[in-house]
């Protein structure tokens, strides 16, 4: 089938073997291979084009190393702190955070007795938004 194939597509295919990074825009949906092709026609190999698509992978993959780096630096961070911390300390703490927990949820449940209205009293009294009276 190669054999078949107009000069100008072979030519085509090798650029892009040498070249893979032009396909990022079809990769990533942006363009059609047409599209690369008809560039690739237009400009010709050596044109400062490529080189743009080049220069847009690479800061590509610095950003995402740069990323990566951070990433690995905060779970750095996160250990150093964790090994600094007193075990005993953080226990005392917690301790003291369930005890303040349980005065809140008894002081809830006191307000919520205070607001529940006692079944043996009946039900309020409920007025009426009119007031009829005889004339």
């Amino acid at each position: 089938m190669s054999q078949s194939l107009h000069p100008d597509v072979k030519r085509f295919k090798a650029f892009v073997k040498k070249r893979p990074y032009v396909l990022r825009d079809v990769n990533s949906g942006e363009k059609t291979l047409q599209d690369i092709f008809e560039e690739w026609m237009l400009f010709g190999e050596e044109d400062d084009i490529w080189e743009s698509y080049l220069k847009d992978d690479e800061e590509k993959d610095e950003t995402k190393k740069s990323d990566e780096e951070d990433e690995e630096d905060s779970n750095v961070d996160v250990l150093n702190m964790l090994k600094s911390m007193n075990l005993n300390d953080i226990q005392h703490h917690l301790g003291q955070f369930s005890t303040v927990v349980q005065s809140v949820q008894e002081l809830v449940s006191q307000f919520k007795q205070q607001q529940t209205p006692d079944p043996s009293q009946g039900p309020p009294e409920q007025q009426s938004p009119f007031s009829f009276t005889e004339d």
